[in-house]
């Protein structure tokens, strides 16, 4: 291999990183890439999504579960490979998926730090480990109820929050005075107990609006309910997810509820900001937390059980005009301070803070 030479270090380079995740459209990791790109790094891909394939039928899941290990060892082979290609100066991860301990500590003796920025409600996600959670220099999460747990198990030093946020090429309006809504009410979010008794309620209540409840895992549970005909019976991503939340009247935003083994549940998500960036009406479950994000009553508004939430919807089907003002303004407050791009730069703050990388040139 031809050498880098000396000016691989020279620090008028911009910063140099290998990005391992996935990166579908409208994904974080797509995202916070293009930021971090415009933050002044170079960022390498390395995508997860190459490696461990989508199975669908019974052959297909079988073959899929016997190559597995195969693709986990070529996932790490390549993050190794591609580091040292780019003479990387760091690894960032969103969420670390079936990156090994090994393979962390391979890079660390290399001098590359490692980065999991962390967007999801428990540390029990597919192909994670507690000791390649140990491994990393930082661990940056999007949940303030995590802090704490991270500090006290990793030291305040390697842990930060950053808040989620929206990818701007995806989450945009793109109607600009007449909408062509589709639904009256919407939801976009896999099933869970919590959230079927919301939406159970939503049905009865409203049984001669349109409703779409739009992810995976809601067509078994609804059959025989109020809430059947209204499971659209697949997800929808990128672009078309956007669409479905710009042409839908009220976007219901709640949570999965508690999760195990903490039982932490989520204030805000993903969610909290897709539907405002992408021109949507946001009725949220209510915490101080997006009280903090949003002004519920002029840029979003909230509900807190299943009966204020039935109100606050036939109140907006009946008062057109200041729903759409309230989201026109949660727009403007979340376009664009609330993207991935901004996030990225916050991001890129804190590990220049805890000294887990230079200044950009």
């Amino acid at each position: 291999m031809v050498s880098q030479g000396p000016s691989a270090a020279d620090p008028r380079r911009p910063i140099r990183a290998v990005m391992a995740t996935e990166f579908w459209h409208g994904s974080t990791g797509r995202a916070l890439a293009q930021g971090l790109r415009g933050a002044g790094w170079d960022v390498a891909e390395v995508d997860l999504g190459s490696y461990l394939g989508r199975a669908h039928g019974l052959i297909h899941r079988i073959a899929n579960r016997l190559l597995t290990g195969h693709g986990i060892a070529a996932y790490n082979r390549e993050i190794l490979d591609h580091a040292a290609r780019v003479d990387a100066e760091l690894l960032v991860t969103v969420k670390g998926s079936f990156i090994t301990a090994d393979t962390l500590a391979t890079l660390q003796q290399r001098g590359v730090r490692t980065v999991n920025f962390y967007p999801d409600v428990a540390y029990n996600h597919a192909g994670s480990s507690p000791e390649a959670y140990a491994r990393y220099d930082q661990i940056v999460t999007t949940k303030s109820y995590h802090f704490d747990h991270l500090r006290d198990t990793y030291g305040a030093e390697r842990t930060g929050f950053v808040h989620h946020g929206y990818a701007p090429l995806v989450h945009a309006r793109r109607h600009c005075d007449s909408v062509p809504y589709r639904w009256d009410i919407s939801h976009i979010g896999n099933f869970s107990p919590y959230k079927f008794e919301y939406m159970l309620a939503v049905a009865q209540a409203f049984p001669d609006r349109s409703i779409a409840v739009i992810g995976n895992g809601w067509s078994a549970p609804a059959q025989g309910t109020a809430l059947e005909r209204h499971i659209l019976g697949y997800p929808l991503v990128g672009d078309y997810f956007a669409r479905a939340i710009e042409e839908s009247r009220i976007n219901v935003a709640m949570h999965h509820g508690p999760v195990p083994p903490d039982g932490w549940q989520d204030l805000t998500s993903t969610r909290t900001f897709e539907i405002p960036a992408s021109g949507g009406f946001m009725l949220h479950i209510d915490n101080d937390e997006v009280r903090s994000l949003f002004m519920p009553g002029e840029e979003i508004d909230v509900f807190a059980d299943a009966a204020s939430l039935c109100e606050r919807i036939g109140h907006h089907l009946e008062h057109d005009e200041a729903r759409r003002r309230i989201a026109a303004a949660g727009h403007a407050r979340c376009v664009p301070a609330y993207s991935l791009d901004a996030r990225a730069g916050e991001l890129a703050g804190l590990l220049r803070v805890h000294g887990v990388v230079r200044e950009a040139p």
